[in-house]
């Protein structure tokens, strides 16, 4: 899977780059940001199936909530075709500073903590903030701990509003 830090005290999200597809770790970017549409500036980290989240960021780009039309063609993601095995999740971190997760119906709900950390090595993440790490450091340890969190010889993504 992966690690996906944020901190809100920062603005910053942070990521490892290690996608494990049939078994083969590969590596890969997982936070990107909006460029244009009314979600312009946020900061998108992707989690799980890479395909799914794709199709939420192209919705995301050009929607300002969750809408009503959407909703109601979503019947338990009978229009992206997914499977269990499929799922996904996706954090955001928006202009104002707001932390949001998303998963497969997507509907975002805020996280009102300072900050957060998903994934596979989010608990590792989240227990080292807790203990007064930066992102980075906290990322690193669960690089350390977690079989699907890794940096793949590469620098860590890092991103800031």
């Amino acid at each position: 899977m992966t690690t996906i830090v944020i901190d809100r005290r920062e603005g910053k999200m942070v990521s490892d780059n290690q996608n494990t597809l049939a078994n083969v770790p590969t590596p890969c970017r997982k936070i990107f940001r909006m460029t244009h549409g009314p979600n312009k500036g946020t900061l998108v980290g992707t989690v799980g199936a890479p395909g799914p989240c794709f199709i939420f960021m192209q919705w995301y780009r050009y929607h300002e909530a969750h809408d009503q039309a959407f909703e109601e063609r979503m019947d338990d993601n009978a229009i992206l075709g997914l499977d269990p095995e499929d799922d996904f999740w996706v954090v955001l971190l928006t202009p104002d500073n707001k932390i949001m997760i998303v998963d497969r119906f997507f509907c975002p709900e805020e996280i009102p903590t300072q900050y957060h950390a998903i994934g596979s090595g989010g608990s590792i993440a989240l227990g080292a903030l807790d203990a007064n790490a930066t992102p980075e450091e906290a990322l690193r340890i669960a690089c350390r701990r977690d079989t699907y969190t890794s940096l793949m010889n590469r620098p860590m993504q890092v991103e800031v509003l």
